[in-house]
């Protein structure tokens, strides 16, 4: 497998630049790829706290629902489903 140095988000939306994202949403899945190129999905809310526990700023975590988005912001992610769902993040 290809070691990928960093990831380029160029051509992606990111996570940050939407108004409002349901992660608790069982339409929504997330996709790592890490730094060996290894890729993972997560659909139920428990996979989606395992893969962004062990996720860091070196992998490539898209969120993908209506449309996909690059999870920029890791650590906002994590909040995002250890909190109950209160309805669209903002």
């Amino acid at each position: 497998m290809p070691k990928f140095a960093r990831f380029s988000l160029d051509g992606v939306r990111r996570l940050s630049s939407v108004a409002e994202f349901h992660w608790t949403d069982p339409s929504v899945t997330l996709v790592r790829v890490d730094a060996k190129g290894v890729v993972r999905q997560a659909k139920s809310l428990a996979e989606k706290r395992a893969m962004l526990g062990v996720a860091s700023e070196h992998d490539l975590v898209l969120a993908g629902g209506r449309e996909v988005v690059a999870v920029d912001d890791i650590s906002a992610a994590r909040a995002a489903l250890v909190r109950p769902e209160r309805g669209p993040r903002t």
